[in-house]
């Protein structure tokens, strides 16, 4: 089985990738993951460089750096040297693993070609999409927060990226999952439960208690009334309920 963690940055995909890695769903190794963990995310970002690699090739052959948090994103393709190489790559761990996936933001943006290649390589129908969706205020105040980005920038940003996977998803006749982090943050053993379930695979009660962390979620208790009150957009709004109509 192959779960790629899909979710816009400051969303929770590094906790969800850490759960699933610590119960026998390989998401890299302590060579593959990249960055270690930092104050922002002190327990691992289980971001495997291998995929996040060729991500960023991907989006530099457009001229896009995703550190610049532009919200001008191109529409990306793939050359013929890239796509050897996310071949090889799906190969390498379809091969060496039976149940493994990937988490990185960035695939956010380049899904439609990942899920390309896993249908040229037959391996589509063992494919389950893990939709991770934190509520667009709190990626924005998380944004501000570490990167000072204008909280209007980081609402379009959030935006964009989970707008640029669902239309990857509808091309493509794939298993998809949508949670969200606020609901795995709060009740995370009934959340993991459902998403094992699903997955049809056995988790460790204690792993997941230990391991999911509420104080993570570092846009709780920020006061509404001060400088982070913000009014949501109408598109983002319209956009969210949309995302939401997704969810089981």
């Amino acid at each position: 089985m192959i779960i790629p963690v899909v979710g816009m940055h400051r969303s929770g995909t590094s906790t969800v990738a850490g759960i699933l890695h610590l119960n026998g769903v390989l998401m890299g190794s302590e060579k593959t993951f990249r960055p270690k963990p930092l104050p922002q995310n002190p327990k691992g970002f289980y971001e495997n460089l291998d995929f996040r690699k060729v991500n960023d090739r991907i989006l530099s052959h457009h001229n896009y750096d995703v550190k610049s948090y532009s919200i001008d994103i191109p529409d990306v393709k793939a050359t013929g040297r890239l796509r050897r190489k996310m071949k090889q790559l799906l190969s390498k761990y379809s091969t060496e693993y039976q149940n493994w996936g990937w988490k990185d933001p960035r695939t956010c943006l380049t899904l439609n070609l990942w899920l390309n290649e896993l249908k040229g390589l037959g391996f589509l129908t063992e494919t389950r999409i893990l939709v991770v969706v934190r509520n667009e205020i709190s990626v924005a105040r998380s944004l501000y927060l570490r990167n000072e980005l204008p909280l209007e920038i980081g609402l379009k940003l959030w935006m964009s990226y989970y707008m640029r996977a669902l239309e990857a998803i509808d091309k493509y006749d794939v298993q998809v999952m949508y949670y969200r982090y606020e609901d795995i943050v709060s009740n995370s053993i009934e959340s993991c439960r459902s998403i094992f379930s699903s997955f049809k695979l056995p988790f460790d009660d204690k792993i997941v208690s230990e391991f999911v962390d509420p104080k993570l979620d570092r846009s709780r208790g920020i006061p509404e009334e001060d400088n982070f009150q913000i009014s949501v957009l109408d598109d983002v709004v319209q956009f969210r309920n949309n995302l939401y109509s997704r969810f089981s």
